[in-house]
């Protein structure tokens, strides 16, 4: 009798384990895969960071929305006069 007990228990062990560890190895792989690494930027004007692909680029700086960019060359305008 208690050796029923002795082999149902180390069963359930034996089925958890195999569960716990199928599932590790499949959030990892997945994990690996969906990691995507963008280069940021910073906006001239606010200084905000940004993906640069969501960036307006203009004369060799970055923008985070074309009012910053307006603004910008407004700035610029202003200090060359």
């Amino acid at each position: 009798m208690i050796f029923k007990w002795l082999f149902l228990i180390l069963l359930v062990c034996l089925i958890f384990w195999l569960f716990k560890r199928s599932g590790s190895e499949q959030k990892n792989s997945s994990d690996t895969s969906a990691e995507v690494v963008e280069n940021m930027v910073r906006c001239a004007y606010c200084s905000v960071y940004l993906p640069q692909n969501e960036s307006i680029t203009w004369s060799g700086r970055s923008f985070c929305c074309a009012e910053h960019r307006r603004l910008f060359s407004q700035y610029q305008q202003s200090l060359h006069k």
